[in-house]
């Protein structure tokens, strides 16, 4: 069947083109409960201009759900999506949304890996729950035909941006009032766009706080309680896989168009595995204090955001990219592959990392085998060698070891404090680290570089985790840093020997944070009065790519991209190194450059090559 003749039977869905659907017939209701709304009723006044641009702001942003259509949306579904994926597994960890939505005005919150999301989330709860669920999304996507197709699911459409356009703010604000009045149950991705990198991208505030203030707006007699439901979202395989590694080279990303729809149709070839989707607890926002509203919205993000980055699965693919991208050798043979990754499995049912059911041990080879093949079908992983024969090594191709760190990125933030430890156990064995007070300061400076990157845990949080590693390794309960000064070689080996699986884990960041030193070094000589962004991207690049060739230092491929580039200056402008002034940044203390480029230099090839586990 051809590429058009596809896009012609999914448009004929529900009548596309013909047939006026229901929502139609509620029309008039919603428009006079968006007039309605205190502060878009003030705005408007008496002004019969300003009442026309809201009305016209509300037909752009407003969804036309049509229950037909979604049924027959979801059986189209049903087909394409098992040609894709080999499974989507909702679990919803014994919350029933739709009695919860009884109840209370639900929102949910899920990160943001790929287009996909909008079909697979709104696919899963209507097909769960019958009922239909109404998502945000970019106007970017508003394009046909997928545009009226997404609109007549649930989606509805807003502006990238409008912080200038008060009114339409405003109309957008009085529609989630509409919203939350009807009870429906509202869906947007808190990140505000797609991770490129696979870690979970800070929440963006603005929808949070203009539903939180809808919400308070409907009388205390009617309101219902405000739910944030925090849901998390991983890919096996991110269909837009490609494309995403070419923007973290600094490729500009494409306008979606309906030729890259068309385009879509051949990732029918591919093979992307499961979609995992895991539901965390609800959180409710408490009353609102107006003076404070900032603060509360702020609060409440990051709780959701927590929640979701808590309840990121570890995938087959996710396990296979931390297995094979830390691998120094490059190659690992099959029963290696298997050993690690029991190892890593033991590890997270130990220490409550939430894996997939196909990860459990009883499942575990057979899934792994799933996930290379998918791989290896896809041209991201070759076996090496015979594979009659006994000598089969596995690899992760040169040219696609961004494209899988976007795996290992999605959990990585899981695996931090093993990766310190391991660090720190390292300089506490090799004499480095000699007393208590040195072993805490070891630790908050890693943890420092480390926030540049993820959003880790809490001090206290991080202590009580890196005492539990401890004490699991060496059999008895270490309750204080202090004890760990005390601890034998023995036991030390014994604590390296239960980390050592995760020593390389992060070492990229700390590849790049050594480019980066390197290249202000050079910067602060050529531009004694400052240099802009454009400047430091172009030197940084050109550092890496002669680090690379001398092979050192720098090991990986993927400790060069833009974002990393970027994350990595704002860690030196952190810490004081860098000073940012109108766009023009330049080295403010050259002495403490140069005694962190010693330090990263010294984490990078002082750690002892310990392997317990061949």
């Amino acid at each position: 069947m051809s590429d058009l003749k596809k896009l012609g039977n999914l448009a004929k869905l529900g009548g596309f083109f013909g047939g006026i659907p229901s929502f139609f017939d509620n029309f008039k209701e919603m428009e006079e409960i968006v007039l309605s709304y205190p502060k878009l009723k003030e705005r408007i006044g008496r002004k019969d201009d300003e009442k026309e641009k809201a009305l016209k702001n509300l037909k752009e942003i407003r969804a036309e759900l049509s229950l037909p259509f979604l049924k027959g949306f979801e059986k189209f579904l049903d087909a394409s999506l098992s040609q894709l994926y080999d499974g989507i597994n909702f679990n919803d960890n014994g919350q029933n949304l739709k009695d919860l939505s009884k109840h209370n005005n639900i929102v949910l919150v899920p990160n943001h890996q790929s287009h996909a999301d909008y079909l697979v989330m709104n696919y899963v709860y209507f097909k769960k729950y019958q009922s239909p669920l109404f998502v945000a999304g970019g106007n970017n996507l508003n394009i046909f035909p997928i545009g009226p197709l997404f609109r007549r699911s649930g989606c509805f459409f807003i502006r990238r941006t409008f912080a200038n356009d008060i009114l339409y703010k405003l109309t957008l604000e009085s529609y989630l009032y509409y919203m939350l009045t009807k009870g429906n149950p509202i869906e947007f991705f808190f990140e505000g766009g797609r991770s490129r990198t696979g870690k979970l991208l800070p929440p963006r505030y603005g929808l949070y706080q203009m539903i939180i203030e809808a919400h308070n707006a409907i009388p205390e007699n009617k309101r219902l309680p405000l739910k944030f439901i925090p849901v998390s979202i991983v890919h096996e395989y991110v269909p837009e896989q490609k494309s995403l590694a070419r923007e973290l080279d600094g490729a500009k990303k494409k306008k979606e168009s309906a030729g890259q729809l068309l385009g879509l149709f051949k990732l029918l070839s591919y093979q992307f595995g499961n979609v995992h989707i895991n539901i965390g607890l609800p959180i409710t926002m408490p009353p609102v204090e107006t003076e404070n509203i900032k603060a509360q919205t702020q609060k409440l993000a990051f709780e959701c955001f927590f929640e979701v980055g808590k309840n990121m699965r570890v995938t087959p693919t996710s396990l296979i990219a931390i297995i094979l991208l830390d691998e120094p050798t490059g190659a690992l043979k099959w029963e290696e592959i298997l050993t690690k990754a029991r190892h890593i499995i033991t590890y997270c049912q130990k220490f409550k990392v939430p894996i997939t059911d196909s990860l459990k041990l009883e499942n575990l080879e057979k899934s792994l085998e799933r996930s290379i093949d998918i791989l290896i079908g896809n041209k991201k992983v070759e076996a090496i060698g015979n594979p009659n024969g006994k000598h089969v090594f596995y690899s992760i191709k040169e040219d696609s070891r961004k494209e899988i760190l976007y795996f290992k990125n999605t959990v990585l933030h899981h695996f931090l404090v093993p990766w310190i430890v391991n660090m720190g156990w390292v300089n506490l064995f090799s004499g480095h680290i000699t007393n208590v007070d040195d072993l805490k300061k070891f630790f908050i400076v890693q943890r420092k570089q480390l926030q540049h990157e993820f959003y880790l845990p809490t001090v206290k949080e991080f202590l009580n985790e890196t005492l539990a590693i401890v004490s699991d390794a060496i059999g008895r309960d270490i309750t204080t840093l202090e004890e760990c000064m005390e601890l034998t070689h023995k036991e030390l080996y014994l604590i390296l020997a239960k980390v050592s699986l995760f020593s390389r884990a992060c070492n990229y960041l700390l590849e790049a944070y050594y480019v980066c030193g390197l290249t202000l070094t050079a910067l602060s000589k050529e531009y004694k009065e400052g240099f802009k962004m454009d400047t430091f991207l172009k030197k940084y690049k050109e550092v890496f790519e002669a680090e690379r060739k001398l092979k050192r230092i720098i090991k990986y491929a993927e400790s060069y991209s833009v974002p990393l580039s970027k994350s990595s200056l704002q860690y030196f402008i952190h810490t004081g190194i860098v000073a940012s002034n109108s766009g023009y940044y330049a080295v403010a203390d050259l002495q403490k450059l140069n005694d962190l480029l010693v330090k990263v230099e010294s984490d990078l090839t002082s750690q002892l090559s310990i392997n317990l586990l061949n």
